[in-house]
């Protein structure tokens, strides 16, 4: 990672390399024999103050362990060669309830197991899961002798709090425990910073954390004992560390920054950034003026043997074996995955499928665990079954497995095998639905409060283009004719309208960059040509005959929002897309929505083109005008 960052400077100071009026001065550690008076390096000083050090932060292990994250986090926080590395707290399963010494010793040497991996010094710190009963506290004071602590680093303090000085997981600082912080902060006022690290999040209970009480929504307040510390605290530059909470969060009191940290194995739905909810390490260089801090997360720390040609062979070869040439239904279907653990070491993890919302599929055993010796095999059989006509066969089940070893995680997917091409699948067994007439066309304003646009709708499931899951936002569409036009109404459900994007306003412009519907329209039905239109939630059009966007249509377009939803509605006149209804009833017809967030860019299909785009006719559906 120092190497990266190190290479990352490198590349940004390049355009000034050959500005430099002088280097860096001979100091013993850097020699040159460069006689010019440019040099070709920039004139920065090496960043080696020997005032300035680095260490790391390690949080919550228990609370919903999830096995074999925390040993990982060692093997990776050692390639980067902190000074020492300090945890916030909850290292062991532990808890109140826990009153068999023997299971608590037990616990004990199992995480000293893993520290002992730290090429570094490792400091403790007790969370309510390693110190909630008497028998737990005296074997903490035995094995570590005290629950708080402090101590100086190159001239900066690290001041250890036990927030559980109350019953059980209450959170607490006592009188005591209290009395000897505000000495030790009076002791120390003149160091460069203080470090403060605590389990749980003292702030957060003393300021109140919602309860529903009685169908009321009131403010829970506990007394901790905190407001004491902090105000000992006021006046002097300093940072605080808590855990618990399994979510990152940065909060502002005190005129100094406080922190929740996330998880380093302990329990978390792992959602994201945006949640808070990563397992990560925290990397802190203390500098003159003041920390610097990064979040490392663990899938972000790569060592060199983050795949090898083990796993490699082992993704390459772990596929259902058999024949799937039979042909639809798809009714009791045992397949077989057979699995060999390709490692040195024991091979742990989950299978789970995920099936489709319909009820079209089912497969047994649904979920199961796998724990293989180095080297074994195994044969996994699962019973596999689809219940209705085969246009129902999409979304299809996916089978999901997280396995890992202590050369690390990996995460495989592999789909249902289904018993003939998937690309022919399609095209021979198209998506269906069908067009209704209407006596009086719409207002197209996008409203869709007209009665047509409150009858069922035509299009009421998009899917990924691999077909192999499920939108995350429900999209709604309808489709009407009349003697004149074919008319259009979309409601496209969006939780996050802030996230929306609608930048492009030309006609024929970048519209699929957008937010978008995207429609296609194959009246003759000779899987050759189409009519194109694409629409944004700011009604920029884009429309095109195959794909020649200087083609336009006479179409009319109405969008609007709501709280919830961006809307579409278009009249397009049946003759700019050659469709004469004495003649073909029967159109291909494609459909989808592109929703561009952060993460990348999220295409839906009503039918599914696998690796091509929706500008294929041959996979287009079928849509019947009635």
């Amino acid at each position: 990672m120092k190497q990266t960052l190190t290479t990352l400077a490198f590349l940004i100071a390049l355009p000034l390399l050959l500005s430099a009026e002088s280097g860096p001065e001979k100091d013993g550690n850097f020699t040159h024999e460069i006689a010019t008076a440019r040099k070709p390096w920039t004139n920065h000083e090496f960043r080696n103050d020997p005032d300035n050090f680095q260490f790391a932060i390690v949080t919550d292990r228990t609370g919903g362990m999830r096995p074999g994250v925390f040993s990982h986090a060692v093997k990776k926080v050692n390639e980067l060669q902190p000074e020492f590395v300090i945890t916030v707290g909850d290292l062991i399963a532990g808890g109140g309830w826990q009153k068999d010494e023997k299971e608590i010793r037990r616990q004990w040497n199992e995480f000293n197991g893993f520290i002992d991996g730290f090429e570094m010094p490792f400091f403790y710190l007790p969370g309510n899961h390693d110190v909630s009963n008497p028998l737990m506290d005296r074997i903490w004071d035995e094995m570590y002798g005290v629950r708080y602590y402090s101590f100086l680093y190159k001239d900066v303090l690290f001041l250890c709090l036990n927030t559980q000085d109350g019953e059980g997981s209450n959170p607490l600082l006592g009188e005591e425990q209290i009395a000897w912080a505000k000495e030790e902060l009076a002791a120390t006022g003149d160091v460069r910073w203080t470090f403060v690290f605590i389990h749980q999040p003292l702030w957060v209970f003393e300021e109140g954390i919602p309860r529903n009480v009685n169908g009321e929504r009131v403010l829970k307040k506990t007394k901790t004992g905190w407001p004491e510390v902090e105000a000992a605290l006021a006046g002097r530059k300093h940072t605080v560390y808590a855990g618990h909470v399994h979510r990152y969060a940065k909060f502002e009191r005190n005129d100094a920054n406080y922190y929740t940290l996330g998880t380093t194995g302990g329990g978390s739905a792992l959602r994201g950034n945006a949640f808070g909810e990563f397992d990560h390490a925290t990397w802190i260089t203390m500098t003159d003026e003041g920390p610097r801090m990064i979040n490392l997360t663990l899938d972000g720390m790569l060592p060199d043997d983050v795949t090898t040609e083990a796993i490699q062979k082992f993704s390459r070869e772990l596929n259902f074996s058999g024949n799937f040439r039979e042909t639809f239904p798809f009714r009791d279907k045992v397949v077989t995955l057979p699995i060999e653990n390709p490692l040195d070491e024991p091979l742990l993890g989950r299978m789970s499928w995920i099936l489709p919302a319909t009820d079209h599929w089912t497969v047994s055993p649904r979920r199961l665990t796998v724990d293989l010796a180095p080297g074994e095999k195994t044969e996994i059989q699962f019973k596999i079954s689809h219940e209705g006509d085969v246009s129902t066969y999409f979304p299809l089940p996916r089978l999901d497995l997280h396995l890992h070893g202590e050369a690390g995680s990996f995460h495989l997917e592999r789909g249902v095998p289904l018993p003939l091409d998937l690309t022919d699948h399609v095209k021979n067994n198209p998506q269906k639905a069908e067009m209704q007439s209407v006596e009086t066309p719409p207002t197209i304003d996008g409203q869709l409060n007209e009665a047509l646009w409150q009858q069922s709708p035509t299009v009421t499931r998009l899917i990924p283009r691999q077909a192999d899951g499920h939108a995350p936002v429900e999209t709604e569409a309808w489709l009407r004719y009349d003697d004149t036009s074919l008319y259009l109404a979309v409601r496209c459900h969006e939780p996050l309208m802030r996230d929306v994007i609608s930048e492009t306003t030309t006609r024929d412009g970048e519209v699929l960059e957008d937010d978008t519907i995207e429609i296609l329209f194959d009246s003759n039905h000779d899987r050759k040509t189409f009519h194109h239109f694409a629409v944004n939630p700011d009604g920029a059009l884009y429309d095109a005959r195959l794909t020649d966007s200087k083609w336009n249509s006479t179409a009319r377009v109405g969008t609007a929002r709501t709280e919830d939803a961006w809307t579409v509605e278009m009249a397009i006149p049946l003759g700019d897309i050659d469709a004469d209804l004495e003649r073909q009833r029967t159109w291909g017809f494609q459909m989808a929505r592109h929703r561009p967030r952060l993460d990348g860019k999220e295409s839906y299909q009503w039918s599914p083109t696998f690796w091509y785009g929706n500008t294929l006719p041959s996979f287009f559906g079928r849509l019947e005008v009635r």
